[in-house]
Parts: C-alpha cells; structure tokens; sequence
C-alpha cells in the first residue's frame, strides 16, 4: 500500500479547485507491511549496473528499489489530471528543500538565494542552471509554473498575490495581505517545481494571471463564492487543456535525466548540464519498483543498492548478517486509532479517556514490530497527538509532565466506565442503555502491521469485557466509512514538519465536520464540532485548527497553539497515538562508500530530510559528494 508523507506539503485548496482529481505524488513514500508498490522490478541495465566503469569511463548505477514510485500508468505531463506525473528531485528540481524537522531552514536547490523585503518575496535562480537541452533555466520559466501551478490549485498561492519576473533570474513573490513571511517562504520554497515553458508556456496568457490573481484574492475570503466566477471557470478550462497535453519528453534540470522508462522499471542518467556535475558521482540510478516480496531478494542478492521498503523482524534480522547491510533509521509519521466522538458511547469523553487506559499501546508496537531496535515502529508513551519529534520542538518537558500517559491501568477505566452510568456484569461491560458495550475496529486489510496491532487492541478490549473485532476491509471502503462518519474505531495517519498540521490532519475539516469536497456534510470523527480549548476559549475545531494552519508563523505563537490543542488532544482524546513509524532506508556499502552518516539513533540531519521526501534527500546527497562507487 502506498503511504504517502503526511504533512502540511503546500497541498491544493479543499475543493475550490474541482478539476483536480488527485494530488501529483512525488516519490517520498516508505511503506511498512502490505503491498509495497504496483510495479514490478527490471532487467539489469547494460550499463554496468552491477559494478565498475563503463567503456566511456562512467562510474556505476545505484540501483534503488523504493516502493510506491510509480503505478502501472504514468504521465511526463505533471498537470495530468489522475496525478500520475513521473517527475522528482532527481530530474526536475524545486527551489529549496525544507530541513527536517524545522520549518524556518532551507537548503538551495533551484533557487540561488532569496530576499526578504516588505511583503516581496525574491527569489534568485541559479544563474548556471540549465534544462537538459541546454537552454538556461529562467525567470518566465519559474512564472509560467507558478500560474500553471494555480490552474490545479496548489497551496502557495493561499500565501502570495503574484509572482513577476524582474531580471532573467530573479521573480519577485509579492505576497498576500497580512501574509507572514516565514508561513510564504514554507509555502513557496520547498512546494514548487519548476517545468519548461517551452513546454508548458503558450498556457500561460495575460488573462490566465489576471484570472489567477482575482480568484485567489477572493478565496481567501470567500472560497465558496470564488467557485461562481468566471475566473474560475476559465481557470478550469485552461487546466481541462493542459491537464491533457501529451508530452513526449520529460525535460528536466537536475543531476540526473530520464533515459527510459516502462511500467517495471526506470532508468537514469547523469545529466552534463547540471551546474553541479562535478559532485555527483555515481552515473546513474535504476528504480526497480515492485512489491515487498519483490525487493527482499534483489538486497540479499546485490540487486539493489538502497532501498525503503519496510523490513519486518525476520527480515531485518537477516538484512544486518549480509555483507555491507546498513540501516538508517529516522522517525516519522504516526498511526493513530481514532474515536468517533459522534456515535454513542464514544460520544462520551470518559469513555475515551477508558478506552486509552485498556489499550496496550506498548503491546500493539511489539505485536507489530516485535521488540528488535529498527523493527519499523516504536510505541509512543505519552499522547500529544504529535511525534516523540515535535514534542520536543514544541513542547517543554515541564508541559510534557503535565499530560497524562494513560498507561494500563484497569481499576482507572473501570472508574470512569462507571462514573457514566456502565456496569460490568459477569465478564461483559453493560452500557447505560442496558446493551452490552462492544466495539468494531475498522482497518485497511493491506496494512498487515496495522491490523496485527489493531487485533491486540481488540483482544485487550474484549479481556477487560468490551467484547471486540476487527473489521479489515479495502482501503478505499475504510477511508469511505471514516469520512462518512461510519465507523466506531478507525485508523489514521498523522505526520509531517508542521505540528497544527498534525492536529489539523484529523481535527481540521479533512475528515470532522467536512464542509467541501465529496464529503461535504458529513461528520468524520465527529468531534466537536464547537468545544472549550485550552488557552483558545470555546472554538469551532474544524475552522479553528485549519485557520490556524494557514496563519500560526514557527515562532513561540506556533508553541503556544501547539500546547493548547496537545492539551485538548490529550484530555479529550479523539485519537489515540500508538506507535511512530520508524522509516528503514536500507543500504549497502558492498559496491558504494560514504553513504550520510547516520548517529547513534539511526539519524541525522540529511537522513531525516529523506525521511521527509526521499528523492530529494537523495539527490542533496550526491550533490553534497556522498555516495560514491567503490
């Protein structure tokens, strides 16, 4: 199953443009159990893949097998309307990449440098930076993406009014009224890859940046409203037609360029004219996609160099006794069960709150994962609703002792069962109503790791007399019946750099209280929708926490939102945070040396940035000379 990174990421305005179908996925998934991806691996390359110099004198390929890069159909057109396009950090570059786990520093991609001056955002390009053709990267180019970029409705433009081009390489981003510039340059920098205009620029007319301007400019008061103009409208139909352009050459301006590619698998080479050449030393890169079962033979075989694909315990074990096998081992996003605090008897807050004490959040990780370091999760002991990560970002270890760690702790949800009225009789909790108080537990059936926790989760339910089951069905139902509200206990997944993004993930209007979209109307998680927040006052959540994700700057006012909606989180309990998924990036030393460094945790600095997007952390990594053939 394809997990893609959670988080804030610039993402498309909720329903406000109705043509985008999917949101364009670049390759930044690492999965855990289940499918790993929908193709399948390749021949070897006849470029010496396997070792070695070519007769030109190149050095080796890298062959990657990271699962979830691509389906059975692609695009080289990144406006395709099924967000099937095949560009990434390799190829085509955006013009920062975001520093995990921050959100204030940046590292230089496309983008030179940048200026702050009043509410202008400017921005250099790399003055040596050319396409694969050898024509210069430009100012028009990054112009023409970025209103073409408003055509899908991409999320940057909430933060800015226009972009102009000032000289052949600097644009000048003046941004929207009251805009905070650190909350624009999060926006802009690390979401916008730059594409041709001698691809995609006759899209681009003066009545599509006028349009693009008038529409935003009243979204961001109106959104319903701004549907009704024809701006929109004509913004609509310029993205029917660019949505369906056939591009027959992806032309890009990375390290690397697309020499082929078919459904199994891709290949790339190094690209001469990247003003950095001189630092990447491997010649090229083979993505050999395919499913978990797949992959596991291609590392233990030398058929593949790195790899994110998830490693059970078996797995693992046998990965650390090959020859050359390293893990690196960055934390990442969180699997979470979530209440719905809509259907009775979970509507109660005491109910939750005893449900988090019957349920062996240790146990659920070790279920999963086993016990071995690196196994793929790690149980979380407190619940803020945010990772071990953000916690210490956000939050002091004063507050953090403040909050309650709920361990298991029967005689405690006993009490407050029977604080609301329940009654056990025999070995069966009995509801106010008289019925016997049971629970389904509803799980995507292709997330094996979720459902092993989830099956110790009803277990332990159904020991302390919740009688429990565990209901796996298709991914698509599961996400159907937790947005229609149809649903006792669900699954859930909460990430990213941003920590009210977290909250706002499931809190927000994406799955409680769903204002637009195809969901409009329905209650979600249900919770809520207007309560008492502490430090906030009593607040609608869905609007409060989405309000907030647009406007809170990463300051001590992004601390200060982050504590009061931990609090709630943590006393309230719409979900419960059981395990953080620990990302595996495994790779091997046998035929490549100076690979990032990791510390004694796992990580570092460039591991956790690959943790956050893993073609980009990559291609920053052969541009800062690591990775090298031996």
């Amino acid at each position: 199953m394809s997990r893609g990174t959670p988080g804030w990421r610039g993402g498309r305005l909720p329903a406000a443009m109705a043509l985008v179908v999917a949101v364009l996925m670049s390759l930044m998934a690492a999965c855990t159990a289940g499918t790993a991806g929908q193709g399948s691996t390749g021949n070897t390359q006849p470029n010496n893949s396997s070792g070695g110099k070519t007769a030109a004198g190149s050095n080796r390929y890298i062959k990657l097998s990271p699962c979830c890069s691509w389906n059975t159909t692609w695009s080289f057109n990144p406006y395709n309307v099924n967000g099937l396009g095949i560009q990434n950090d390799f190829v085509s570059m955006r013009l920062a990449i975001l520093k995990a786990p921050g959100l204030t520093d940046f590292v230089p991609q496309l983008a030179e440098s940048w200026d702050e001056s009043g509410d202008k955002l400017v921005v250099h390009l790399q003055k040596q930076a050319k396409w694969e053709d050898g024509t210069p990267v430009t100012a028009k180019d990054l112009v023409d993406t970025v209103y073409l970029d408003a055509t899908r409705g991409d999320g940057f433009w909430r933060t800015i009014q226009s972009a102009t081009a000032k000289d052949d390489s600097t644009v000048e981003f003046t941004l929207a009224k009251g805009q905070d510039m650190s909350l624009a340059k999060l926006a802009i920098l690390p979401n916008i890859v730059v594409y041709p205009s001698s691809v995609y620029g006759s899209f681009v007319t003066d009545e599509l940046k006028k349009d693009a301007e008038a529409y935003f400019a009243k979204a961001a008061t109106d959104p319903e409203g701004a549907t009704s103009m024809a701006e929109f409208k004509r913004m609509g139909a310029v993205f029917q037609k660019l949505a369906a352009l056939k591009v027959d050459k992806l032309i890009g301006n990375g390290p690397f360029k697309l020499d082929n590619i078919t459904t199994k698998e891709a290949k790339l080479s190094k690209s001469p004219t990247f003003w950095a050449a001189d630092k990447i030393k491997v010649a090229g890169i083979d993505y050999l996609n395919g499913s978990n079962q797949t992959i596991y033979p291609q590392l233990f075989s030398d058929g593949a160099d790195f790899s994110n694909v998830y490693l059970p315990p078996p797995i693992l074990k046998r990965w650390g006794d090959t020859e050359g096998a390293k893990t690196a081992l960055p934390l990442a996003f969180g699997f979470v069960m979530a209440f719905n605090s809509n259907k009775a008897p979970l509507n109660i807050k005491e109910v939750r709150q005893a449900l988090a004490y019957v349920i062996p959040r240790q146990k659920l990780a070790e279920a999963a994962y086993g016990n071995v370091e690196g196994a793929g999760g790690a149980w979380k002991e407190i619940p803020t609703g945010l990772s071990p990560t953000l916690d210490k970002l956000y939050l002091t270890p004063e507050q953090l002792k403040q909050l309650n760690p709920y361990p298991v702790d029967a005689k405690k949800a006993s009490d407050l069962l029977t604080s609301k009225g329940f009654k056990k009789q025999g070995n069966q909790w009995i509801k106010p109503d008289g019925k016997p108080f049971t629970l389904t537990l509803t799980v995507n059936a292709d997330t094996s790791d979720i459902v092993t926790s989830f099956n110790a989760a009803a277990t332990a339910l159904t020991a302390f007399g919740i009688k429990s089951e565990v209901k796996a069905t298709s991914g698509a139902q599961q996400d159907a019946d937790q947005h229609n509200g149809d649903f006792e206990i669900g699954m859930a997944f909460v990430g990213g750099n941003n920590p009210i993004s977290n909250y706002a993930s499931l809190l927000g209007p994406g799955y409680n209280f769903t204002n637009q979209g195809n969901y409009a109307g329905k209650r979600g998680i249900g919770f809520g929708p207007k309560m008492d927040v502490p430090g906030l006052g009593t607040v609608d959540i869905p609007s409060t926490i989405a309000n907030q994700e647009r406007t809170v700057p990463p300051n001590d006012e992004m601390k200060k939102a982050t504590w009061a909606w931990a609090q709630l989180v943590n006393e309230d309990m719409p979900y419960l945070w059981y395990a953080t998924k620990v990302y595996q990036f495994s790779y091997s030393t046998k035929h490549f040396d100076n690979w990032p460094p990791a510390d004694q945790n796992g990580s570092s600095e460039l591991w956790d940035i690959i943790s956050n997007n893993m073609t980009g952390g990559l291609s920053l990594a052969m541009q800062q000379g690591y990775i090298v053939p031996k």
